[in-house]
């Protein structure tokens, strides 16, 4: 049979630590959106299936919420892109 001396250092329990936790970092940018952050942002969603992203990009189109302002068919393109994924998915 072993008997094991252990330093009395690792027999104490560690203080916790005294820095503050984290924030977690915001998932959405600030309001208003420039308007090719918001196309970059769009097809990120389509590409990795993130609807709650695309919900959230439809409502900041919707609120008229993109800036610059857009030529109207560059915010007229961006809404019929944003019709097309906010489709129901067929059964």
């Amino acid at each position: 049979m072993t008997i094991e001396f252990w330093p009395p250092r690792l027999l104490r329990p560690r203080p916790r630590s005294k820095r503050p936790p984290r924030k977690p970092k915001p998932r959405r940018p600030k309001l208003p959106v420039p308007a090719g952050k918001a196309r970059q942002m769009l097809s990120s969603a389509i590409v990795h299936g993130d609807h709650d992203l695309a919900c959230w990009i439809d409502q900041a189109v919707k609120t008229d919420r993109v800036l610059p302002k857009p030529s109207p068919q560059d915010l007229e393109e961006l809404r019929k892109r944003l019709d097309e994924v906010m489709e129901p998915l067929p059964n």
